[in-house]
């Protein structure tokens, strides 16, 4: 669930900070971008067990450059198209959540345009950080900061991946003067922004209500493992469930044309609720497609509920032909035949 934002250590700037002059010039609408940090060789993920492109599946050479855009799942890529392109079903996501949040009222095409640049301040010293954890098992970073040009309160919101405590592939980035629009990306746990290590090493992460370990033998980089989310516990459930022989993640991209439909029309929806003390309910869409060339198989998506009655929001979704798998998610209570399935009466994103 959305958590509401602390205000300590927001910064009231009387002004933007000047423009970054080498910086491109921002486009008036929401911007997905593979530019914002490059790949770094292999040997600095040692987790890497496949030197194949987890989008195009091509192989990488031990002399070729294998990007990276994150660590907790260490995904490589041969190229920033294929980074593109494998993010592409994620960004499509965040554009339309973005299109319904924002409202007529908010900045104009040309002041989003004048604006733009303060996304790259933001991106290098944000206000506040927020992290969620995705299904997929990589973190999603949300880094907002707050400038007051002239009388005016603008917000600069980025919703990116981290590489080694640095922004590295950026989903969606805009500015806006509507505090409900930013609010609504102030999800999962507020981080804080540390030196790491005796000397002062790479940048890293931490919430605010994290402990430091003080005792005797305790390092710089000593501390305990955040406790796994009823997210994070579904998404490990789904890789230990999935058999080898299963659709090769690497081809999920190529599937993504069925998740509208599966939405739309599924053949299949299940509820359950998850989490102690406040539980959220999770719903699982099933459809079977049988397509010339792909031969049968079905689309899965996982959605939670959201403090909105309107909406849910899409955890996972992916193909399987594995009949094992389907059946893992027809748990709870059945929707199928009733007045109304949620996907008809709430919006997904």
């Amino acid at each position: 669930m959305k958590k509401s934002p602390s205000k300590k250590g927001v910064e009231r700037r009387k002004k933007p900070r000047g423009r970054t002059a080498s910086r491109p010039k921002a486009e008036a609408r929401p911007e997905a971008s593979t530019q914002v940090q490059a790949g770094i060789p292999r040997a600095a993920h040692p987790d890497v067990q496949k030197d194949v492109c987890r989008h195009c599946g091509n192989k990488i050479g031990e002399n070729d450059k294998a990007l990276f855009v994150e660590e907790e799942v260490g995904r490589i890529f041969c190229s920033e198209e294929c980074i593109s392109a494998y993010f592409s079903p994620d960004v499509q996501r965040l554009e339309k959540e973005y299109f319904r949040v924002v409202s007529d009222d908010d900045l104009t095409s040309k002041e989003r345009e004048q604006y733009g640049h303060l996304r790259w301040i933001t991106l290098q010293e944000p206000d506040e950080i927020w992290r969620q954890k995705t299904l997929s098992g990589d973190y999603r970073y949300t880094l907002i900061s707050q400038f007051q040009p002239g009388s005016r309160t603008i917000w600069s919101v980025c919703v990116c991946l981290f590489l080694q405590g640095e922004p590295s592939f950026l989903y969606l980035a805009f500015t806006s003067r509507n505090a409900a629009a930013v609010d609504h990306y102030r999800r999962g746990e507020r981080m804080e922004r540390m030196r790491v290590g005796a000397t002062g090493g790479a940048e890293a992460y931490s919430s605010p209500d994290s402990s430091s370990n003080d005792g005797e033998g305790g390092g710089a980089m000593d501390r305990l493992a955040p406790s796994w989310t009823d997210d994070e516990t579904l998404r490990a459930q789904i890789s230990q469930e999935r058999k080898t022989t299963d659709i090769d993640p690497s081809e999920f991209a190529g599937f993504s044309k069925y998740l509208e439909p599966t939405l739309e029309e599924p053949d299949e929806v299940w509820s359950m609720d998850l989490g102690e003390p406040e539980p959220v309910r999770i719903f699982q869409f099933i459809r079977r497609f049988e397509e010339q060339g792909t031969g049968p198989f079905w689309y899965i998506i996982v959605a939670k509920e959201t403090e909105s009655d309107e909406e849910l929001e899409v955890l996972d979704a992916f193909p399987t032909r594995d009949p094992q798998m389907v059946d893992s998610f027809r748990r709870g209570e059945q929707h199928v035949g009733e007045m109304e399935p949620p996907a008809s009466s709430r919006v997904v994103h």
